[in-house]
């Protein structure tokens, strides 16, 4: 048995490996992707191991992969290391942390950032002291029910009690007027005159991204520039998988977001997730009339749910304005660390955060 670098021949085996883990594999092209055309090692400046696995008599029973993002905060650049594929076969799980203190080994690094934890994997990197994102929005999600009847159905899956089928099909209906209000109360919330679609990842991005980091310079953010939004989010916009809208006035742009399918396909509940909503000009009402756009879309679309989840306090506050149900989560998912004193300082303050679905490989496999 070893510990080596993964290789361009292991995808198989990882990708056999996350399945006996319930996890998904990207398709080999976008797996090559992460790294062949990340806008960090275009230069090849910047030499960059793909991860580790785990290896016994030629299969890989442990992997640990990772791809650099660039953040930046106080107009700073930073270089991420973004955890990705984490899984180790039960009987080698004491292992486990070899693989991780290989991935923490890296000198080369400003940040760690993990973005898709379970409560097992957060208890194992509270052990190497990796810090939880001190966000409380990373704890629950804001939701929006677009097919509430098909929601109480995915809920009540595996709940079992005598007669269960006749007492959900006398009591939805009523359940469904008893919350029609709540149900309906983002329709007349927001207006789209001046919410404009755009169909792809331009030069529009440069431009916008010089004024979020002007306006946001105190943020820890994702790079949201062309080049860098291509790599992460091509694969969805070709695919009709992700939708952008512009809030544009006076042929000035005012704000934009983006939005991402997800089907889970163990219960059959498609959503729509907010991943990016920012804001120039009235603020408010720009964020507004983009997260109302957004819910119309994804009622277009027949998701179930619209889900927001993570941001800052000023981006809840706004999506609060829809009266969504809030929905409670096991755990944290995000975690991070730093062996940049000036940076740990301050990214132990949540102030400094604005995380989102955008964030690390939070959607990479979807």
């Amino acid at each position: 048995m070893k510990i080596r670098n993964v290789s361009i021949k292991d995808y198989e085996k990882i990708k056999i490996l996350l399945k006996r883990h319930n996890m998904n594999m990207i398709d080999f092209k976008r797996w090559v992707n992460l790294w062949k055309k990340n806008p960090s090692l275009k230069n090849k400046k910047i030499k960059w191991i793909k991860g580790w696995v785990i290896e016994k008599n030629n299969k890989v029973v442990g992997h640990v992969g990772h791809f650099p993002m660039q953040y930046v905060l106080n107009k700073k650049p930073y270089l991420c290391s973004v955890i990705y594929g984490w899984a180790v076969d039960e009987q080698f799980r004491s292992l486990s942390i070899l693989l991780l203190k290989k991935y923490f080994s890296q000198k080369n690094v400003d940040l760690f950032l993990a973005t898709n934890l379970n409560e097992t994997s957060s208890k194992i990197m509270k052990m190497l002291k990796v810090k939880e994102v001190p966000t409380k929005s990373l704890n629950y999600s804001l939701v929006i029910a677009l097919n509430l009847q098909k929601v109480i159905k995915v809920f009540f899956t595996n709940i079992q009690f005598p007669l269960k089928k006749l007492i959900l099909s006398i009591f939805s209906p009523f359940v469904l007027i008893f919350l029609k209000k709540k149900l309906n109360s983002w329709r007349n919330k927001f207006s789209t005159r001046n919410i404009v679609k755009q169909n792809e990842i331009d030069g529009k991005f440069d431009l916008v991204w010089k004024k979020i980091e002007g306006s946001q310079k105190n943020k820890l953010l994702f790079r949201r520039d062309k080049k860098w939004l291509k790599w992460h989010l091509n694969y969805f916009i070709k695919n009709r998988k992700a939708w952008i809208y512009f809030s544009i006035k006076n042929k000035k742009i005012n704000g934009y977001s983006i939005c991402i399918e997800k089907n889970n396909l163990k219960t059959g509940i498609k959503s729509a997730l907010l991943i990016d909503l920012n804001a120039f000009k009235e603020s408010y009402k720009t964020s507004i009339n983009l997260i109302g756009a957004n819910i119309m879309e994804a009622k277009r679309r027949n998701c179930d749910i619209f889900e927001f989840r993570g941001f800052d306090n000023e981006k809840i506050s706004y999506m609060n304005s829809f009266d969504p149900f809030k929905k409670k989560l096991l755990n944290n998912p995000f975690c991070y660390k730093t062996n940049n004193k000036k940076l740990n300082i301050l990214l132990a303050q949540s102030k400094y955060w604005c995380p989102s679905y955008l964030d690390g490989d939070a959607i990479v496999d979807l």
